[in-house]
C-alpha cells in the first residue's frame, strides 16, 4: 500500500538523508556545477542541501502545519533539478537560463510518470510544489520585472506567499556570495510589499471575474473597480493528455454543446494522430469562427497542452465576446497507458511521454475560469 509523501517525510524529519534516499537527488544534482561568483559553496546538490538546513534553522519553520513543512521541504530540494538541463558555459562564465520554467517541468513529469507511483500525492500537492519552484526566484528578483503588481498577484494566485518567502530566503542563505546581504534585503521587502498589496496571506480580491481577467491582460486598472463584463456568451476549452478523460467529461457534462474535435477531423480526413496538425487546426479554427460570429456556445476538445496555443485561442474567442473557461483534465499515468492498450486509435507510448515532458500547466489566469479536474474531483492550486 503507497504511503501519504507528506507523511513520509514527516516521519523522517525532513532531514535530507530522505531526499537523497527517496528521490536519487545527490545522484542527478551532484555532476551540475554553478557559477562560482554566485554560487561558491559548489555543486548544485550542495547548495540544495544548504537551502533546505537554512529553512528549517528559520524561527518561521516550526509554526508551519505539517502539510506545509513538506511542500515548503519538497520544493526546496527541487528548487533547482531545472539547472540540470539548462546549465551551460558562455563566455567564461556558467548560466543556466529558464531552469525554474524548465524544474517544475521535470519536478510534473517525475511525480506524474514516476513518484505518483510509489506515493499518494495529491494533484493540490504536487501543483504547489511545481509552481514554487517555477517562482523560487521570485521573492529576491521581483522588482527587476514589470509590471511588479501584475507579475506579483499572478505568483499568488498559483501559490502561498508566506512559503514562497521562506523558499526564497533559503535560497539565498544557501549561498555563499557577496551580494547576500542585497537579497535577503530584496527578500524582506518582497514580504513587506505584498503585504501592501494584500495578497500576502490570501489570494487578490477582484471586484469581478471579468476585471479579474483584464486586471492579468495587463489593462491598467485597479483590482477593486468593476469593469463592465462584455462577454456574451460561453466557450469550453479543454485541456489534457491523450486518453486523460475528455471526451467522457463532455458526455457527462457538456452533452448538449456543439464540439469541435481535432480527432474527429482526423478522423473524418483519414488521416493518423500525428499527421496533418497544422491543416487539422486550421480546419478547427475554421469551424470555431463560424459559432464565433453567431455567438455560439461550443466546446473546443483537443489536448492544449502548450500555454501558447491556448493562449491564442483564448484571444481568438475572446475577440469575438466569448467568456473561456478552460478544463484541465488529468487521469493517473498507468491509467492512461491502460486506457490506450484499448484505445482503437492508439498514440504511442514515446508520444504521450513526450507530451508529457512538453506540457505547459494551465495557469488560472489564463482566461475568466479554469478548472483542474483529477483524481476524481475539481482542485484549486492553493488555499
Amino acid at each position: 500500500m503507497k504511503q501519504r509523501l507528506l507523511d513520509v517525510l514527516a516521519q523522517n524529519q525532513y532531514e535530507i538523508e530522505i531526499f537523497e534516499e527517496k528521490f536519487k537527488l545527490a545522484e542527478m544534482m551532484e555532476k551540475t556545477q554553478q557559477d562560482p561568483v554566485y554560487h561558491r559553496e559548489g555543486n548544485v546538490w550542495n547548495h540544495t542541501k544548504r537551502v533546505l538546513e537554512e529553512i528549517k534553522k528559520l524561527p518561521e519553520w516550526n509554526a508551519l502545519e505539517e502539510e506545509e513543512k513538506g511542500i515548503l521541504s519538497m520544493a526546496a530540494c527541487f528548487h533547482d533539478i531545472g539547472k540540470i538541463r539548462c546549465t551551460k558555459e558562455e563566455f567564461g562564465r556558467i548560466i543556466s537560463p529558464k531552469h525554474a520554467v524548465t524544474g517544475a517541468k521535470m519536478f510534473r513529469e517525475l511525480c506524474y510518470r514516476e513518484y505518483a507511483s510509489r506515493f499518494e500525492i495529491s494533484f493540490q500537492e504536487r501543483e504547489e510544489i511545481a509552481w514554487l519552484i517555477r517562482f523560487h526566484g521570485l521573492p529576491s528578483l521581483f522588482l527587476e520585472k514589470e509590471p511588479v503588481d501584475v507579475n506579483l498577484l499572478r505568483a499568488r494566485e498559483c501559490v502561498r506567499f508566506p512559503l514562497l518567502y521562506l523558499l526564497g530566503k533559503g535560497d539565498v542563505l544557501g549561498r555563499i556570495c557577496e551580494d547576500s546581504g542585497q537579497k535577503l534585503s530584496t527578500v524582506e521587502y518582497f514580504k513587506e510589499y505584498c503585504r501592501e498589496l494584500d495578497c500576502y496571506g490570501k489570494k487578490p480580491v477582484f471586484a469581478n471575474e471579468y476585471t479579474r481577467l483584464r486586471f492579468y491582460q495587463g489593462a491598467r486598472v485597479w483590482q477593486k473597480s468593476s469593469l463592465f463584463d462584455e462577454t456574451e456568451f460561453p466557450v469550453y476549452l479543454m485541456s489534457g493528455l491523450p486518453l486523460a478523460g475528455k471526451d467522457t467529461f463532455i458526455r457527462e457534462y457538456l452533452k448538449d454543446v456543439p464540439v469541435i474535435s481535432l480527432d474527429d477531423i482526423r478522423e473524418e480526413w483519414g488521416i493518423g494522430p500525428q499527421d496533418g496538425s497544422g491543416a487539422v487546426a486550421a480546419e478547427a479554427r475554421e469551424r470555431a469562427k463560424v459559432y464565433l460570429r453567431k455567438k455560439q456556445p461550443f466546446v473546443w476538445n483537443a489536448t492544449n497542452i502548450i500555454s501558447d496555443t491556448r493562449r491564442k485561442l483564448c484571444s481568438l474567442c475572446e475577440g469575438y465576446g466569448a467568456r473561456v473557461t478552460v478544463f484541465y483534465i488529468e487521469a493517473p499515468y498507468e491509467q492512461l497507458l491502460q486506457r490506450n492498450q484499448i484505445r482503437k486509435r492508439s498514440v504511442p507510448v514515446p508520444v504521450i511521454d513526450r507530451m508529457i515532458g512538453k506540457m505547459d500547466m494551465v495557469e488560472p489566469t489564463e482566461c475568466c475560469c479554469v478548472k483542474y479536474l483529477a483524481d476524481g474531483a475539481v482542485w484549486e492550486l492553493q488555499r
